[in-house]
């Protein structure tokens, strides 16, 4: 198998991932992934993991996203092959409402795929969790910081 097959091949992978979440196939989703493989979502926000570990824990997580949400309806997919080989950077977005508040959810998204063997190893996503936040009814509002004087210089 060629480098260009392999992409081809790995980006397949991705594609059917974001296909699956992105309309709640959710039963799709965890034989994407390795045995071991890993979910990571670092801007998760209270409530979500932001790790999931392991095709079971993998298929539990996504087979309850349908009670959250509307199918996600991930488009405008860019996957490009980073200089490690099967490792990769997919930017996509997403446009959904939330079950219990019936709020629009949309999003836009930097996912860092690692694939192994025609498989998911791990799956780094960064989105806005403000977003997600309001979306579910909550609202983020920042400290308040003192007021700053400004100096005047004669």
């Amino acid at each position: 198998m060629t480098t260009s097959d392999r992409h081809l091949g790995d980006k397949q992978v991705i594609e059917a991932y974001l296909d699956a979440v992105g309309s709640l196939r959710v039963a799709d989703v965890a034989p994407l992934f390795h045995e071991d493989g890993r979910v990571l979502l670092p801007y998760a926000p209270l409530g979500i993991p932001q790790e999931v570990a392991g095709r079971p824990a993998i298929g539990d997580y996504y087979e309850a996203l349908p009670q959250m949400i509307g199918a996600l309806n991930f488009s405008d997919y860019r996957i490009q092959a980073t200089e490690t080989p099967g490792e990769y950077v997919a930017e996509y977005t997403s446009d959904a409402s939330m079950r219990a508040t019936g709020t629009s959810y949309r999003n836009t998204y930097i996912t860092k795929v690692t694939v192994a063997e025609g498989q998911i190893a791990e799956l780094t996503e960064f989105f806005d969790p403000i977003r997600l936040v309001e979306a579910m009814g909550g609202t983020v509002v920042p400290p308040e910081t003192p007021e700053i004087e400004e100096e005047v210089h004669d």
